[in-house]
């Protein structure tokens, strides 16, 4: 017999005692350690949660829960409430937490072999449905709210399954049967590899059918929306670029002199390359090893004196810290990253695989940094190669490159400041807001 589960969360306000009109946001995300959640994907739900704020609505949320926040836990809720005003500035009712249950009975093959018959049936769909997912969202989509944004596919495809859905913004991000053709490849097994080209035709009609429920689906990038919109064979409306942005910085003044540590030295910078990420996250786990093993001994025989810094959460899936080559320095999750930026003098993205556009780069240019990425790590973003950043196509190109920035300042200065210049016209997160939160209020009001 399987183990009882605790009810899922959700707060009881009666619906008469919230009289104002309401925005239902869905995300698998945990929303309880938010003064920590500096990855790209917690980035972009902050700017399009504001833009639902903007909207005049009042907003509810559903989440997963967390480490400080489980489920059994009654005052969880109102503790990712807390979070959510302290750290991101918004009121919010918390109406959920939701959690995921894995099936131990079913053999694993067996639900990834179902899985490829539909996604809904596959082993993360299968543990939403057995964790209480479903009830979650059917009793918040009770408190008739009159927009819903559901963020990623399986928030969508979970929603899509209840009744009662209203008009809908689909924040889909990356297009995940593109990131998933991309990695097909990578698999450990020829299983593994088998079953990722299994699984494809199941995850493309379950991003069509996401699509075509949407009134809205939201992408980064153009060439994105251009390819959904084909794909899905909707009208080219329905699918809207909303690019990542982040909060403009203050612009520094230059340090006297070009003091040490600072961005940039008047004489020459830093010899310090520097990654940004979460590295749990396969591709950028997945880069920067392929960046140690096949990049770095080239910068070393070039710049014996450089080094290289990983900074961000799960240093582990990098590698043994003790173990790596010399120069390289495994920060973890760093609470004062401005000052490792200020010590960077180049900012590297070697990304070999995934999809959508990295918040990682669009926070190292409104800092000015120069940025050396690989061709798909700058994708969707619109730098042009030699302009606002250099695009390498092998490792040899990737360390040429940071060498060449390292030893001539005012280039690396330069391409700093175009990068500067291209992020603050096109990436300012409350110019974004607004603009989505616009197209929301307009078709509110016209039903």
């Amino acid at each position: 017999m399987s183990t009882p589960r605790p009810m899922p969360s959700l707060d009881c306000t009666p619906l008469n005692q919230v009289a104002q009109r309401r925005c239902l946001i869905v995300t698998g995300l945990p929303l309880d350690a938010l003064q920590t959640s500096r990855h790209g994907i917690y980035q972009r739900l902050r700017m399009l949660v504001t833009a639902m704020a903007r909207t005049g609505l009042a907003l509810d949320v559903v989440c997963a829960e967390g480490s400080h926040a489980p489920v059994s836990d009654p005052q969880a809720l109102a503790r990712v409430a807390e979070g959510i005003r302290e750290h991101w500035g918004l009121e919010a009712r918390v109406l959920g937490l939701t959690r995921s249950v894995k099936d131990t009975r079913t053999p694993y093959i067996v639900q990834q072999l179902m899985g490829c018959v539909s996604q809904r049936w596959s082993p993360v769909m299968r543990a939403a449905v057995a964790g209480g997912q479903l009830e979650v969202m059917q009793r918040a989509l009770d408190e008739k709210p009159v927009l819903v944004l559901a963020h990623r596919l399986r928030s969508m495809a979970l929603l899509s399954a209840c009744e009662g859905l209203p008009t809908t913004v689909f924040d889909m991000d990356d297009i995940e049967h593109v990131v998933h053709q991309r990695r097909m490849g990578l698999g450990q097994s020829t299983r593994e590899r088998w079953l990722a080209r299994a699984e494809l035709p199941a995850l493309a009609r379950l991003e069509r059918q996401a699509v075509r429920q949407a009134w809205k689906t939201l992408v980064c990038a153009r060439d994105d929306a251009r390819l959904l919109a084909d794909f899905c064979g909707v009208k080219a409306e329905r699918v809207t670029v909303v690019p990542n942005g982040l909060p403009l910085p203050k612009q520094a003044s230059p340090a006297p002199g070009g003091a040490a540590g600072s961005p940039a030295s008047a004489s020459r910078p830093a010899p310090i390359l520097l990654m940004v990420g979460i590295y749990s996250y396969e591709p950028n786990g997945e880069g920067a090893r392929h960046f140690i093993e096949h990049t770095w001994p080239l910068i070393r025989q070039a710049r014996p004196d450089a080094q290289v810094w990983f900074a961000g959460a799960s240093p582990e899936a990098i590698g043994d810290a003790s173990r790596v080559p010399k120069g390289v320095r495994l920060l973890g999750f760093v609470d004062d990253i401005e000052a490792v930026y200020a010590q960077a003098g180049v900012v590297i993205c070697p990304i070999l695989t995934g999809g959508g556009t990295r918040v990682k780069l669009i926070e190292a240019a409104l800092r000015g940094k120069p940025i050396v990425s690989t061709t798909l790590g700058a994708e969707g973003l619109g730098f042009t190669n030699g302009q606002e950043a250099l695009l390498c196509g092998t490792p040899t190109e990737m360390a040429q490159a940071c060498v060449d920035l390292l030893a001539t300042p005012r280039k690396a200065e330069a391409l700093g400041e175009a990068a500067r210049a291209f992020a603050r016209t096109h990436y300012d997160r409350d110019r974004i807001a607004e603009a989505l939160a616009a197209q929301c209020r307009q078709k509110l009001a016209t039903g």
